[in-house]
């Protein structure tokens, strides 16, 4: 499996080991599982952008009639 070395700084690594300790956890799982879904928020994230992008592009001119009324 592959492997990540991130530099934190002492406050940020003290901060993040407080955390794994308050949920009984390694710090590695717990760095790990919040990287893996902030990535997936990111993800979902730009399909609901891109989704509604769409959206209005087909709704253009109903948007418009209904914005002059």
């Amino acid at each position: 499996m592959p492997a990540l070395n991130i530099r934190f700084t002492d406050e940020e690594l003290d901060r993040l080991r407080a955390h794994a300790r308050a949920q009984n956890r390694p710090v590695t799982s717990v760095v790990h599982d919040l990287a893996v879904s902030r990535s997936e928020r990111a993800q979902h994230n730009e399909l609901v952008m891109g989704a509604s992008a769409r959206v209005m592009a087909l709704s253009e001119d109903l948007l418009k009639r209904l914005a002059n009324r």
